[in-house]
């Protein structure tokens, strides 16, 4: 298991991360990259959409900003890091919970997005078919994960902190929750680090 694959240690350390997150997230989840996420979840006005793994809110703005702060339900496992998104978006529904046990019945969902949050939990498959499991028949799930870094080297020292799944990975995961149309990209914040994350988005049926 992998240092921060784990949810107490984790939680443990986004309890003090989360003093300095906001100023070091934008150097590896762009502007870009947020928009493509909510894209690619194909959420419009009006919809009902779940964020698990809300962390400080920076993804939580564009969903905001596309269905309205009343119409988001976004779940986190760090108290500390989720009272500044709920300090931003007063109006959205904020509730601690578990990605892999999400406190919420089948089918509520119009779509369910988790960007940057699957590489610390420690049954990826489980928390991805808990999101499928509350989003409408027809709706999407969306997930952001850190890829897999080519490089030997750089992949051990990387996997040794948390997980760095495979696209492959990731879309095996997709197919055994059920989804299916699944769509993928693999992107970066800027030219030279242009595959440093896997976007993949899978319609449940």
């Amino acid at each position: 298991m992998a240092l921060l694959d784990d949810k107490k240690r984790a939680r443990h350390f986004y309890k003090y991360f989360s003093k300095v997150y906001d100023l070091i997230n934008p150097f590896f989840y762009s502007n870009e990259m947020r928009k493509i996420v909510v894209d690619m979840a194909n959420v419009k006005e009006g919809d009902l959409v779940l964020e698990v793994g809300c962390g400080t809110g920076f993804t939580t703005y564009e969903i905001v900003r596309r269905v309205g702060e009343d119409r988001v339900v976004a779940v986190d496992l760090t108290p500390e890091q989720m009272v500044k998104a709920v300090r931003r978006f007063p109006k959205a529904n904020f509730l601690r919970g578990d990605a892999e046990s999400l406190p919420f019945k089948d089918d509520v969902f119009d779509a369910s997005i988790s960007a940057g949050s699957i590489e610390y939990w420690p049954h990826p498959a489980l928390g991805i078919q808990e999101m499928a499991r509350v989003t409408k028949p027809g709706g999407r799930v969306v997930i952001l994960a850190p890829r897999k870094p080519d490089n030997p080297f750089f992949r051990k020292i990387a996997e040794s902190i948390m997980l760095f799944p495979s696209t492959q990975q990731c879309v095996a995961w997709f197919l055994k929750a059920g989804l299916e149309d699944i769509r993928y990209v693999e992107t970066g914040p800027y030219r030279f680090w242009s595959k440093l994350v896997v976007i993949v988005s899978g319609k449940k049926v």
